[in-house]
């Protein structure tokens, strides 16, 4: 929490700065700061992202999340997959260190394996991250759509050819054969009758995520929409009394969260109207410096010193939209610009998940390294390959 804190305070002051150095006055920084602050994409932010974080707590405080481990451990038979599900699936549900959740699961597999530490903790990192590239409930995809002004859907549909080449990347480089000893990898069959009832189980715990995916990507309903119909419906069926609902929501309205968005709003807003978007897109051309070195660097960096998907997105994409924004959004370039930035995250000794996956199973974090380097590699490389052939 302190560390988001101190990220909007942060922003909110490079915000005043370049109203500073562009010579706006008092009255004109605080005017648009206040603009910023009310504008409709933000409030509209706001409401996207509170409302996520409650519907987490609200499945929290159900009991759905507890279900849904216990529904994939009875399910999984393999232990190959089993190491790899659990943190894929886990990684549907955007939470803090939410790669402790698996980690459990993926010891218990891994153990009667033999796999090492290093490895097990790099299938529980690695494969809680794949669909941070695409899925709707992540608080960075909403922020990167909001300002670019294009619907998540879109920004999804960009994207995904990374998470293909993550999940590629997971199994080409993180499921090698010698990283699983010769031993029994698969466990007796379950009785059909258990089975079919986890399986019901998982679908009955999972239902509101799966329901909010099914809407927005299917039906096409806007994404605020979806989410809020969804909380409602959750909230009727639930059997939860009223102050741990009122409990839960006020877990959900996060100022450390709250701040760091509107930060990075009157952020963008201050480089709009101060012209530091054509005097960066002038000195970029001046120095003849490749946009794309431009695009992957930024958030790369920004990403790498935070550890935060959101804290890149914030800080590199507004100043990047000179480069990604011409007569239209150039989506193919904000997916390097996140391909870039996420590689940083993946990569950065500050992510949380990074620092208590590697605690709880007790991995030599130099031998980690080693090992992460390659699937992120994979990744960037196919991003710059879409580039390329899209044409830049």
């Amino acid at each position: 929490m302190k560390g988001k804190w101190s990220l909007g305070v942060s922003i909110l002051f490079i915000s005043l700065i370049v109203g500073i150095l562009f010579r706006m006055s008092p009255a004109t920084i605080l005017k648009n700061i206040f603009l910023a602050s009310i504008h409709p994409t933000t409030l509209q932010l706001l409401a996207l992202i509170i409302l996520v974080i409650f519907l987490g707590n609200l499945m929290k405080e159900r009991g759905n999340l507890e279900n849904i481990v216990s529904s994939l451990e009875a399910i999984i038979r393999n232990r190959r997959l089993g190491s790899i599900i659990p943190p894929a699936f886990m990684g549907l549900l955007p939470m803090p260190a939410g790669a402790l959740f698996s980690a459990p699961m993926v010891e218990e597999f891994g153990r009667k394996m033999g796999v090492s530490s290093e490895n097990k903790t790099l299938l529980n990192y690695w494969f809680r991250h794949i669909w941070e590239y695409i899925w709707p409930l992540y608080p960075s995809l909403i922020l990167a759509a909001a300002l670019l002004n294009v619907k998540v859907r879109d920004i999804i549909l960009a994207q995904y050819p990374l998470t293909l080449a993550a999940i590629a990347a997971g199994f080409i480089f993180c499921m090698q054969k010698g990283s699983y000893p010769p031993s029994s990898q698969r466990l007796k069959p379950q009785k059909k009758t258990k089975f079919t009832k986890e399986i019901r189980a998982l679908v009955f715990n999972t239902w509101p995520i799966l329901a909010i995916i099914l809407l927005v990507l299917i039906f096409k309903v806007k994404l605020l929409l979806a989410i809020l119909t969804i909380v409602l419906i959750v909230l009727a069926s639930s059997k939860m009394k009223g102050h741990k609902i009122f409990l839960s929501f006020k877990k959900s309205l996060s100022l450390s969260m709250i701040l760091l968005i509107i930060s990075v709003m009157v952020f963008k807003r201050m480089f709009e109207v101060s012209g530091a978007f054509l005097v960066i897109s002038t000195t970029f051309s001046d120095w003849g410096v490749s946009p794309l070195i431009i695009l992957f660097f930024a958030p790369f960096l920004a990403g790498l010193l935070t550890g935060i998907t959101s804290a890149f997105v914030g800080i590199a994409f507004p100043i990047l939209l000179p480069l990604m924004i011409r007569s239209q959004p150039n989506l193919t370039y904000a997916m390097l610009a996140y391909a870039g930035g996420f590689a940083g995250v993946l990569l950065s000794p500050f992510h949380l998940c990074l620092i208590v996956t590697r605690e709880y199973f007790k991995a030599d974090l130099r031998k980690l390294y080693k090992l992460l380097l390659l699937p992120v590699t994979f990744v960037v490389l196919v991003a710059l390959l879409i580039v390329g052939l899209k044409g830049f």
